[in-house]
């Protein structure tokens, strides 16, 4: 009788299978061997695949159920090649069509259950396609690392998701000229990619459902849907851009700023509809975008009224009754050039784009700039500023279908010789410090020489805006040499040649001076003139600015380059405000090293920005953390502190452990607290008072609405005293959009 059952379900296949071929087979997981060209396996059918051509491609059809991709009860940690992502499957057929044999997309499901530091090292990738075409109709691509997978025609398919914390998992790339996607259900969260990569990629009817840097950014999406758990659902869409007309956009989140882009570039979104909680969202194209960016909308409306996307920067936005839900192509008019910096008296710049325009500048900048067309698609621009200051615009090329190009100009004006000194820089000392008195021909301009503050030839201070004329003294510098090397300039000339001046400290007789100390008693910075070129020196009185990769990071392949900078005084971005030190290299490493002393207690508190909003801190599970660590020894790599690090456990959240560090070796001595507490306007404080480590977190950004974890952080253990002083700051995690700046540092010796 069980027999017979199973036979009656197969009778549609085995009608299905009068048509079957060597380029047409069938993927059916009840199937029985004895039916030619039917697989029980997507594995099995896809070793069976034929070249096919353009008029017969080859076709695999699915009947419902759920296919894995890849073993999700593999305990193997699946690692991939050539330095790329681990793959469920490589395909390999020129011309590939895709169908799925159920009455809805949801009935078809190609899945798998990995991503990065979830059963993968690296963003764990259901397919690489290697084609010319590929069709995909009527299924589902689904990565359920972090998702659910509900499967109602039967539930006995059901699978939970392997983890909580959203990381990094694919659904697949596209090597190939064109893709086309109908009816396809997308599904995973962060690092969608459905499909991503053909020369021509276009979706029609397709369910998407994703975090951040999710999308695929040349893409045309016709008539689909978005569900987005993220704020910037591409990473970027730079070229022609992404284009989507009647879609709807899901915001399933909590942000209350919205993006298209992270990186940026060209989008045009037609008839289209965002649904969210609030009217009050604000919806852009990219949290910063460029001047020369532009993008295009008609017909959008957030909670069914008008609404002008990235109406921030207006001029980034072109509105035309000309873009309608017929248009197949990507309106957009490429340009030879978006950003240009130009020195008056010196240089040219030739505009050129694929058609007629018309060229256009601001009027208030007329005189700034010489726009000479040579035809109708190419123009000279000479420069022509003959003020003191740079100024920039935008030069615009229009077509008469409304479409837009545009380049942005820095305008300079021409390079006066540095200016001469009226009176040769010498070092005074005052009360307390040095200061650098000199005098410059600056015939009214501003004055922005560069001065490096230097003790025994290692730079102690430096210029990043208004030049650094005075050094403060500490206890460090009693009898030392120090000097200070000034490159004169003002806004119109060049750096001119470092002149120098030094002197030897000695110890004033003021009972106030700070060499009346045997050591320095406190440290405080807000880094605002912190040398950051390698210094790898570990010297009493200094810090030690280099990069170092820990022991505890060997399994994961990444290094950092010694002649480059590892850190930078710079503007922040995302949740890093104003201005602060950045990580400008993985395995960033500051260290100070007091003088000579007996040091029993000891506190720090440092401010940071952490760029990640969402809570997470770093990029990925990989190894990624800051440690912050006092009393301890610089040379031997010896102390404690506080390890701040993005683990599996939680996408929006980091854990907090106190450790001990013994000849570069760290291990915890405390139990690790999650909390949701490491966001903009994050406060670290650490204090050694006898045998007690305390570390203390804090943050002025509210607690997030959705989570339940502590939102501060106390941590306390009992140690064994040292004698140690230094202070040690590691950051393992990888740059860009994942750094912390660092605003301010204090430390006491008590």
């Amino acid at each position: 009788m069980r027999r017979l059952l199973l036979w009656w379900a197969l009778l549609p296949a085995v009608a299905l299978a009068q048509s079957l071929d060597s380029l047409h087979i069938l993927v059916d997981a009840e199937a029985v061997s004895s039916v030619p060209h039917v697989y029980k396996s997507f594995q099995e059918a896809v070793a069976h695949l034929k070249e096919g051509s353009a008029a017969h491609p080859m076709t695999v059809y699915l009947r419902p159920g759920v296919y894995w991709v890849d073993d999700p009860d593999d305990p193997t940690v699946k690692v991939g090649k050539d330095r790329r992502e681990p793959f469920g499957m490589m395909v390999r057929c020129p011309y590939l069509h895709l169908v799925g044999m159920g009455k809805k997309p949801e009935d078809v499901v190609l899945a798998s259950q990995r991503g990065q530091m979830q059963g993968a090292v690296g963003n764990f990738t259901m397919f690489d396609f290697w084609v010319k075409t590929l069709r995909v109709d009527n299924l589902t691509m689904g990565n359920y690392c972090n998702v659910d997978l509900v499967y109602p025609l039967n539930p006995r398919l059901n699978r939970p998701r392997r983890s909580d914390a959203i990381t990094q998992a694919h659904v697949g790339y596209v090597h190939g000229d064109s893709l086309m996607a109908t009816k396809v259900r997308f599904i995973s969260r962060l690092n969608l990619n459905p499909l991503n990569g053909a020369k021509y990629s276009y979706y029609e009817s397709c369910h998407f459902e994703s975090t951040d840097d999710a999308l695929n950014g040349t893409a045309i999406y016709h008539h689909c849907d978005f569900d987005f758990y993220g704020q910037k659902p591409f990473w970027s869409t730079f070229g022609k851009g992404a284009m989507f007309i009647d879609c709807d956009f899901h915001l399933k989140g909590e942000s209350r700023e919205m993006y298209f882009c992270k990186q940026g570039g060209p989008v045009t979104v037609i008839d289209c509809r965002y649904h969210a909680p609030s009217d009050t969202i604000y919806i852009g194209w990219t949290a910063y975008p460029q001047p020369w960016l532009r993008c295009y909308q008609h017909n959008f409306t957030l909670n069914g009224k008008p609404y002008l996307i990235g109406n921030r920067q207006p001029e980034n936005t072109l509105q035309s009754s000309l873009l309608t839900s017929a248009l197949r192509e990507v309106p957009f008019l490429g340009i030879s050039q978006h950003e240009a910096t130009l020195l008056t008296g010196q240089d040219t710049l030739l505009l050129t784009t694929p058609e007629l325009v018309t060229w256009h500048i601001p009027e208030a900048y007329a005189s700034y700039i010489l726009v000479r067309p040579v035809s109708g698609a190419c123009a000279s621009v000479i420069p022509t500023n003959n003020t003191d200051e740079t100024t920039d615009f935008c030069i615009v090329a229009s077509t008469a279908d409304g479409r837009e190009a545009a380049c942005h100009v820095v305008v300079k004006p021409s390079i006066l010789p540095p200016p001469s000194f009226r009176k040769q820089p010498r070092i005074v000392q005052k009360k307390g410090y040095l200061q650098l008195d000199y005098q410059l021909n600056l015939q009214g301009r501003r004055d922005e020489s560069r001065i490096t503050w230097y003790r025994n030839n290692i730079p102690v201070s430096t210029t990043y805006g208004k030049p650094e004329r005075t050094y403060q003294l500490t206890a460090a510098d009693k009898g030392q040499q120090i000097s200070a090397t000034i490159e004169p300039k003002h806004q119109r000339s060049t750096y001119g040649p470092a002149v120098s001046s030094s002197s030897r400290i000695s110890s004033p007789s003021s009972p106030s001076s700070p060499f009346s100390l045997s050591r320095i008693s406190s440290l405080s910075t807000d880094f605002h003139d912190f040398p950051c070129q390698w210094q790898p020196i570990v010297r009493e009185g200094y810090w030690t600015v280099d990069g170092f990769k820990p022991q505890d990071t060997a399994d994961f392949p990444w290094s950092f380059d010694p002649q480059k900078p590892m850190w930078e005084y710079a503007e922040g971005f995302n949740g890093a405000v104003g201005m602060g030190l950045l990580q400008a290299q993985r395995g960033a490493r500051l260290m100070y090293t007091p003088l000579p002393s007996t040091y029993h207690n000891m506190s720090l508190v440092l401010q940071v920005d952490p760029t990640k909003t969402a809570g997470q801190g770093f990029g990925s599970a990989t190894g990624q953390y800051m440690d912050v660590c006092l009393k301890f020894d610089t040379r031997t790599l010896t102390g404690y502190g506080l390890r701040i690090i993005r683990t599996t456990k939680h996408a929006k959240a980091v854990d907090f452990l106190l450790v001990r560090y013994h000849q570069g070796v760290v291990t915890p001595i405390s139990e690790a607290v999650s909390s949701t507490c490491y966001r903009t306007g994050c406060t670290i404080s650490i204090d050694f008072i006898g045998n007690q480590l305390t570390a203390h977190v804090t943050t002025k950004t509210p607690r997030p609405a959705d989570s339940t974890l502590p939102h501060e952080v106390l941590l306390k253990a009992t140690v064994a005293p040292n004698n140690f002083g230094g202070v040690h700051i590691q950051h393992t995690g990888s740059c860009g959009e994942s750094t912390t700046m660092l605003h301010h540092l204090k430390v006491d010796w008590n």
